[in-house]
């Protein structure tokens, strides 16, 4: 089901949630959004001290993770900041994958209001919730980076390019009243899909993919500078849905939206390489997954490091492992 462009949505931190326009409905995640957050928070400035943790591929599989715009080294970067570890780390967009655990798995609601969700009411749909669950990774978005603040005209512009997975994939907000969905991205819509974000705010809201599988996320944010420069940076975010999706096939997904690898002869290319603004005119462009010799190096790093991974998960099986063979 194909959706026309919505406009851009303005989400601040000083924005009231919105009063329902009807009476309560059902909602896709019951358990989770009855006691929803506000949609958009303040919360703490992130510090300057946080560290800028390079060449480390990590799955986030729980925990607090935010995307958000830094200077890192004095260059505007999409990073993820990683609150899992103390003093929290900020992440490359090519060194993360975000790992949907089954523990996110919700039954797609009977409503016409979710229909944007493309799924069949009853269904089994894998949902990053707006309200942190146990088990699963709650990933947000945040402009609180001190020099974003200090730098940048006002706010930024989050943009989706286009989605390319096994299934349909959907953003949305869900206010504390219960009212009506807010759509934020869908990944049924083609256009560019642009989301204005005041500086110094925080956002979480409801992730919904319909299938298990290998996701990426064509991405862009782009800011105005008080000193009047525009900058931009587009890369792809990395999910890997369902504990059966093996993480490393996320590490090593290509796609189009980025310049070619001079080590690789085939057209395909890198969405995870920053693009100029000029490059990025052709909206109908999704990342495509292909594998060419440079992922399958990727592919092997991520190996070695899935096994390594922190979560309570992976200390749940080990401390498991370990009774059986002393008892």
């Amino acid at each position: 089901m194909r959706h026309a462009p919505r406009p851009r949505t303005c989400l601040t931190s000083a924005r009231p949630p919105a009063v329902a326009g009807r009476a309560a409905t059902r909602l896709l995640l019951a358990a989770a959004l009855t006691v929803a957050l506000p949609a958009t928070a303040l919360a703490e400035t992130t510090a300057p001290e946080d560290e800028n943790a390079a060449g480390q591929p990590t799955v986030l599989d729980e925990g607090h993770v935010d995307i958000g715009p830094r200077f890192a080294d004095g260059e505007w970067q999409i990073q993820g900041r990683d609150d899992t570890v103390t003093p929290p780390e900020w992440r490359a967009l090519t060194d993360i994958v975000t790992q949907v655990s089954d523990a996110a798995v919700q039954q797609a609601p009977d409503d016409a209001q979710f229909d944007f969700l493309d799924a069949e009411p009853g269904s089994d749909v894998y949902v990053i919730p707006q309200t942190q669950a146990a088990d699963v990774v709650w990933l947000g978005w945040n402009t609180q980076d001190p020099e974003v603040i200090e730098r940048v005209n006002r706010g930024a512009t989050l943009t989706l390019h286009g989605v390319e997975g096994p299934g349909a994939f959907a953003v949305f907000l869900q206010n504390g009243d219960l009212g009506a969905p807010e759509v934020l991205w869908d990944g049924d819509v083609t256009a560019p899909q642009d989301l204005w974000v005041d500086v110094n705010t925080h956002t979480h809201a409801n992730w919904v993919f319909t299938e298990p599988g290998v996701y990426l996320l064509d991405f862009e944010i782009s800011a105005d500078l008080i000193s009047g420069e525009h900058v931009s940076d587009r890369a792809a975010l990395r999910f890997a849905v369902g504990e059966e999706t093996d993480p490393a096939d996320a590490f090593a997904a290509t796609g189009p939206t980025a310049p070619q690898d001079a080590a690789d002869e085939t057209p395909a290319a890198d969405p995870t390489t920053r693009s100029a603004p000029e490059s990025s005119d052709d909206s109908s462009a999704t990342p495509a997954v292909l594998l060419g010799a440079g992922a399958a190096a990727l592919l092997l790093v991520a190996a070695i490091t899935v096994t390594a991974l922190r979560g309570r998960r992976a200390r749940r099986l080990a401390d498991d492992d370990t009774a059986g063979r002393t008892s």
